[in-house]
Formats: structure tokens, sequence, C-alpha cells
């Protein structure tokens, strides 16, 4: 039985959703929001590891996520004046069990804009559907089959009953769906309205870590080699500039300061901006160079990093989807991965349950909680060991990837490392109807 679905938010996990639902059953009528007024292209550099990689096989778009990918050969750990401590490559492999970087390695802009275009193209003839103005998106088109966009909108109320789903839009128009999927990110304003304010809030669980995330102009010396700096007090520095005409610099630090929590979390771009210049402002190496980028950057991005444990992840016929239901925060390397698993299980049990969407949702909730188990499991020593105090600590630290890296201990640790990670394969759907091998 063919359903009305709203998808709320154009990132990764909500167009890779739509596919989901269109390879599943050409049918379903999908319609996904945007408070943007389109795709956004902003992010820096994102990668497929574990489940992502056979996923995106599985969907056919391994070959376009090849053309697209970032050719970075490694990341190398340096100190205050350049010197390479410890080098690492990648796996060399073409799965999922992945180096410390990935052999997928990808622009976010470029993931969401080809997860966009896929979610358009009619699985029978492979042709894009014409999207429809604004003012041609009414309810009527709706009920039709396949893929719409509405951008520069987002929902303003969800009540929901027994058969269905009402939503008022920030437009003043009103719809009625089968099910809403919210797939709005961290901060998550469907997960705010389905289980309160308060409790939505509380479901994030700080690291005590906050990023900032910009490109600056980039120079002939620029390495293709990622590059990480520990800068003491709790403070680090990572450098990207392969395969791109400008260079990403992250910058993080660690800290249970109040002061620096509300200077940044949830903060205007200038006061995060103000915030992470008095922090770095003496932190050595090519702080000044960054900082100074920093003033200028069109793309700049700052937040705190934790991860979202909900008891559950979904309400009724309301699911959440990706960092709304289960963010694994960026140091754990799986916030793509995780999205796409959870998007796969969810159309996966919708399609096995034939229109049964509590059912579905229901089995949802219980079959994706152990990849959110894995996903959510930070590796030994992070985020602290990202983000040391003392200068004895680095040099420790320096010396321990110097002797790894020497003796080649990481090829052996990612070479027996499962592809599935801790042994989770994919969960079958073959209600899904798909045929992508590439």
């Amino acid at each position: 039985m063919p359903l009305k679905v709203l998808i709320v938010g154009a990132g990764i996990c909500g167009p890779a959703m739509a596919i989901l639902l269109r390879r599943s059953d050409p049918g379903n009528s999908v319609t996904i929001i945007e408070r943007y007024p389109g795709i956004r292209h902003n992010g820096l550099q994102i990668d497929l590891r574990s489940w992502g990689v056979p996923i995106m096989r599985r969907l056919g778009l391994m070959d376009i996520v090849r053309e697209k990918v970032v050719h970075e050969p490694g990341l190398s750990f340096i100190d205050s004046k350049g010197k390479i401590h410890g080098t690492f490559g990648t796996s060399g492999t073409d799965s999922g069990a992945q180096s410390f970087t990935s052999e997928f390695e990808i622009m976010r802009g470029d993931l969401a804009q080809l997860l966009y275009e896929a979610s358009l193209k009619d699985p029978k003839t492979g042709k894009m559907d014409p999207q429809p103005t604004a003012e041609e998106v009414d309810a009527e088109a709706e009920n039709k089959p396949g893929v719409r966009y509405r951008f520069g909108i987002t929902h303003k109320t969800i009540i929901q009953d027994d058969d269905g789903v009402d939503v008022t839009f920030s437009d003043g128009t009103q719809r009625r769906y089968d099910l809403v999927v919210g797939a709005d990110g961290q901060w998550s304003r469907t997960r705010r309205m389905i289980f309160g304010e308060e409790e939505g809030l509380a479901m994030f669980k700080p690291l005590n870590v906050y990023t900032a995330y910009f490109t600056i102009p980039k120079l002939a010396s620029d390495s293709d080699y990622a590059l990480y700096y520990h800068a003491g007090a709790g403070r680090g520095i990572a450098v990207r500039a392969a395969n791109r005409s400008t260079t990403q610099v992250y910058l993080m630090v660690r800290t249970d300061s109040e002061e620096v929590k509300k200077g940044i979390e949830r903060q205007s771009v200038e006061t995060q901006v103000d915030a992470f210049e008095d922090i770095f402002k003496d932190a050595g190496w090519q702080a000044v160079r960054f900082l100074k980028g920093m003033r200028t950057a069109k793309d700049f991005y700052a937040d705190s990093l934790g991860q979202i444990r909900a008891p559950h992840v979904v309400k009724g016929r309301v699911a959440l989807l990706g960092d709304a239901a289960y963010c694994a925060a960026p140091v754990t390397g799986m916030g793509t991965t995780v999205s796409l698993i959870g998007a796969w299980t969810l159309a996966g049990e919708l399609a096995r349950h034939k229109g049964d969407v509590k059912t579905a949702l229901e089995a949802y909730d219980v079959n994706v909680r152990p990849y959110i188990k894995k996903s959510q499991t930070l590796p030994p020593g992070v985020p602290w060991i990202m983000a040391l105090q003392s200068n004895w600590a680095i040099k420790l630290f320096h010396l321990f990837v110097s002797f790894v890296a020497f003796f080649k201990i990481d090829k052996l640790l990612f070479a027996i490392m499962p592809e599935d990670r801790g042994g989770l394969a994919i969960p079958e759907y073959p209600e899904l109807n798909l045929q992508g091998t590439s």
C-alpha cells in the first residue's frame, strides 16, 4: 500500500530515505521540507565507513561517489614546528573497513547533492522529476507518486492520531500524512515537538568538546595529508587540503567551562568567532593564519559535540532519523554511516509491513538499536586524546604514534577489523527492490 510521507530535512539521511521509499514502492508520495532555500553545499569533509559503503553500493551510487571522493593519502600528527611524528595512510581497500582516513572521503555538499539528484530519478526510466514551484505544491500534488522538495519552509505543529499526522507549516498551509520522518539534525525541532522541548533537548549528551569548521585560501605548502596538531590546554587543530582549491580548518577545544559553552553552543556566528579567537590566539603553529582566515570565512560553522541518546526513536506515527535520533558525534567517524543504516532499516521495515505504519515503526525502533550502540561507541581515548592538556602528554603521544607508525601496527589492527563493525551485518530487506551493485 503506497504511503504519503513527510520528511523534515534535506541533508544526508532525508534524501537517502526518499530514495529508499521510492525504490521500494514507486507509488509512495514523498515530500521533503527544508528550511534553507536549497540543498546546502556547505560543510566540510565526511566519510563513508562500515555499513555505509555497501549501502551506497546497493543503491547503485558508488560510481558517483568515487568520482567525488577527496583523494587524501592519510593523516600525519605534527608539532608546533610542523615536524611529523607519525603518518598513517588509507586502508587501500574498497570496503567498509577503513583507516583513520577513509578511502571514501567526500565533501558533505557533494554527498548531499548526489543523494538529492538520485532521489528525483524515476527508478524505471532514470529521468529526473521536474520539481514544482512552491505555488504548485498543493494538497493534490502531494497525493501523487514521486518525490518533491519544498525549500524555505519548516513545520510549526505536529498533531497525530491513530490514522495519520496533521502538519502545519510556516507558510500557513496544512497537510495530512501517513507518517512524518524527522531528519532535522542534532537540535531537531521534530524531536522537541514530539517529546517536549525540555526532554528533547535533554537527549543531547555533551562531550564537553566544541568545534569550529571553515575553509581558508590554500597555500602551495599545504600538505595533501591531513594534519593534526595538539596545541595543549585541551586544544587541537586539524587541517585538510587534499584535492581541493581551499584548505579546511577544524578547531577543537575540550573544556567544562560554562563561559566557553555560553559563547559557542547555539550562538550567533559573530559570538562563536570571538570565542574561538580568544581560545586559540596563543595556540602556536599556524594559528595566526587560521584565525585570520576564520574572520573572513563564508562557510564558518561551530557547535558543541555530543551524542543524542533517545530512549525511543519513534512516537506514534513520527520517526526520527540520523542526527535527530542518534547523533554519534563527528569524533566517532560514524555519523554519515549510522544515518544511512537508519534510513535503510526504517525504509526496509515500512516496505516489509506493507502499509502497517505503526508496526513498521515499532520494528525500526527495536532493530536499529544495535547499530546505534555500535556507532556511538567512542574509540579508546576519544575525545580526550584529541585535546591533550600538558606538553608532557603531547610528547608522550608523539612517541606513541611514532612507534605505531614505524612498526605499522595500525595496518594490522585495521586489517583484522570487520567491515560490518562489531560483526553486525546489514539487515536484509528484499522488499526494498534494490538492484545496485556498483
